[in-house]
């Protein structure tokens, strides 16, 4: 038994002898890499998608992408393709045939969807792209005003400037009063709630005139572009120089279709309401006290809390919202400032001022309540919150009052602030 032991670790030993396993790793290497060796890279196979642009152009379907191409001179890796058809999987196929390429979207971020798709409902293309698993469901979603191609090349040349890119503008940071997040995941939760109400950040190519008051640096001063706003432009120059834009706006869907657009100043109230949104900047005029003198007062929001509470009384919904804030002044501007505005010691969140901030606050969300009141659309949550917490009662409103369930809410607001001190 020992004997056959011995034998047994030599045949081993014999096996896999240094010498040996150095032919048996080459066996193994050579089987796992010689199928590949005829095989193309990727790149010359696969075209690399960054971003979709569909629109509607004369009963078809145009389609325009950006494409990354690998490339050593980095101004030169994105170009644009485009293609049409009576239907959206052709014209997306016909890109492909032209290019010799299957369409890879795997890291496709962005998805912009034209004026005249919008207008017609957009739910068809969204389920094409998301069902074929085209486009993930965290793509950022943006409408735009524009010849798709145009645009479509004014996005890929502002992808060569290093500091900039449109799914940061167009989304900037929730956090912020000033935006609204808009993707293909909070789009389809908005459009299969009962209110079917769905978000979309709104961009547009600008002329130069329009674009004027904006500049942006190129990130290589050695660029052959010429001027510093060519990085995110398209077109030869002069007139037809298009330009991105985003000036807030957002453009509001019912039933998947476009309904209407709300400026920044009605996105900035809107969002007094919505917690994840909560830093900001308010402007008061007319601040007098013994600090103040006739002043404008910016304040800045630090933090914002929301606490809404709906309930019933003798039948009358009741919604009311908490708001407080936390606050910091930002700028005091009088006609003749004084040495008080200089004084590290003083308190400058003063009853005065807490009384206008309170009453802009409170002005700007029953302006935005109004807004709502007018367009039936539910920017506030209120649905959402009488159903989760009221449902019974608020089903009986529902059948006595329909789709004006807003106007008959008793709107209560309460507003406080404080400072970072």
């Amino acid at each position: 038994m020992k004997e056959k032991k011995i034998e047994i670790k030599k045949k081993l030993m014999s096996i896999f002898s240094p010498r040996k396993l150095v032919l048996w790793l080459s066996i193994l290497i050579l089987i796992f890499t010689v199928p590949t060796f005829n095989k193309s890279a990727m790149s010359e196979t696969q075209a690399i998608v960054t971003m979709l642009c569909v629109d509607k152009v004369d009963d078809k379907i145009k389609v325009a992408t950006t494409v990354l191409t690998p490339s050593q001179d980095k101004k030169a890796n994105f170009q644009v393709y485009s293609g049409e058809g009576e239907t959206l999987g052709y014209a997306v196929d016909s890109i492909s045939l032209a290019m010799g390429k299957e369409m890879g979207f795997a890291q496709c971020k962005i998805m912009a969807l034209g004026e005249n798709i919008c207008d017609e409902g957009v739910m068809q293309v969204l389920d094409y792209m998301t069902r074929t698993k085209k486009v993930g469901r965290n793509a950022v979603l943006v409408s735009f005003t524009g010849d798709v191609i145009d645009f479509t090349q004014a996005v890929a040349n502002l992808n060569l400037e290093k500091s900039l890119r449109l799914d940061r503008i167009v989304s900037f940071d929730k956090r912020y009063i000033l935006t609204q997040d808009s993707n293909i995941e909070t789009f389809y939760i908005g459009y299969y709630s009962p209110i079917s109400l769905g978000i979309m950040s709104k961009v547009k190519l600008a002329t130069t005139e329009e674009f004027n008051a904006i500049e942006v640096a190129s990130a290589d001063a050695g660029s052959s572009s010429g001027s510093s706003t060519d990085m995110n432009s398209t077109g030869d120059g002069g007139e037809n120089k298009k330009f991105i834009m985003n000036d807030g706006t957002v453009s509001l869907f019912k039933q998947g279709k476009h309904y209407l657009d709300m400026t920044l100043d009605e996105v900035k109230k809107a969002n007094i309401f919505v917690n994840d949104a909560q830093k900001g900047t308010v402007v008061v005029e007319n601040v007098t006290d013994h600090i103040y003198n006739d002043a404008k007062v910016v304040v800045n929001i630090l933090k914002k809390d929301i606490a809404v509470e709906p309930n019933f009384k003798d039948g009358i919904p009741i919604y009311k919202t908490d708001v407080s804030l936390t606050v910091f002044i930002d700028e005091v501007i009088e006609e003749n400032p004084s040495e008080r505005l200089l004084r590290r010691n003083q308190d400058f969140l003063t009853n005065a001022l807490i009384e206008k901030i309170k009453q802009k606050m409170e002005s700007d969300m029953r302006e935005i309540i109004e807004y709502c009141q007018d367009n039936k659309v539910d920017l506030l949550g209120v649905y959402k919150h009488f159903y989760a917490l009221k449902n019974k009662d608020f089903e009986k409103y529902l059948d006595r009052v329909g789709e004006d369930y807003l106007n008959e809410i008793d709107y209560q607001i309460s507003i406080d602030v404080k400072s970072e001190n």
